[in-house]
């Protein structure tokens, strides 16, 4: 059977007409009153249809749940399999970057040996700016942004609220994700308040390895009240492809 919203409002229609056809059949107000006293007042005949009914919808409901859990599987690993692939352009972006300070750094050598000083410069501005690149993806590659958590009024957006208001927002989606022992070292919003849209939280962790420990029980959000229209998302390069929500 395949599960969809539809099936399960329409299922849960025909149980509750079902039982309201009971609870009208023995006259009772409320299903907490069928009990074995007023199903007494039914003839077998019509009692044996009511347990037929019902026994049908609870099977048909029982199909519905197992589609249902298996749809989420399917999410589950698609969400999975997304963050893994970011991971794994993240790590190829660095090593690209690495790659280009090494050929820089062997270009330096050659230059050197010419003893161009104009070409040097121009070199060593080259190897100055790769090196500064290396060390932003390796920060950025600490870092995690949250999308969606919303704010109540502007109120609540001055600079004494903004670091401790997200630091515990932050913390209470780690207890959601199981995520206690990661260490956070900051966390602030991102850009001023705005009425129309919500700011994302930057927040930044001692170890790239702590990224990447949230990031595989994102998922889990989705499955919170308090927490499912929020994402989570690597700290890309802004100039690079556009980041990915976690669901």
């Amino acid at each position: 059977m395949d599960f969809s919203v539809e099936s399960l409002h329409t299922t849960e229609k025909k149980m509750k007409s079902e039982m309201f056809r009971l609870m009208k059949a023995v006259n009772v107000s409320s299903v907490a009153d069928l009990k074995k006293s007023a199903l007494n007042k039914l003839n077998k005949g019509p009692l044996v249809d009511f347990l037929e009914n019902l026994v049908k919808l609870f099977d048909n409901s029982l199909d519905l749940c197992k589609a249902a859990a298996s749809s989420v599987n399917e999410m589950k690993t698609k969400v999975m399999d997304t963050q893994n692939q970011l991971l794994i352009r993240q790590q190829e972006d660095l090593a690209s970057v690495k790659d280009t300070v090494q050929n820089e750094m062997k270009s330096w050598a050659d230059v050197v040996k010419k003893s161009d000083k104009q070409t040097r410069q121009l070199t060593a501005t080259s190897v100055k700016e790769a090196g500064k690149a290396v060390k932003e993806e390796e920060e950025r590659s600490k870092n995690l942004i949250v999308y969606g958590m919303q704010d109540d009024n502007e109120s609540e957006w001055d600079y004494s609220c903004k670091i401790y208001k997200t630091t515990d927002t932050f913390t209470a989606i780690c207890e959601q994700l199981e995520c206690e022992n990661v260490d956070v070292q900051h966390c602030t919003r991102i850009g001023e308040w705005r009425a129309d849209r919500t700011p994302p939280i930057k927040v930044e962790f001692r170890t790239a390895a702590d990224v990447k420990t949230v990031l595989r029980k994102a998922h889990k959000l989705k499955a919170s009240d308090d927490f499912k229209k929020v994402y989570l998302a690597p700290d890309r390069n802004p100039n690079k492809e556009q980041l990915i929500e976690n669901s």
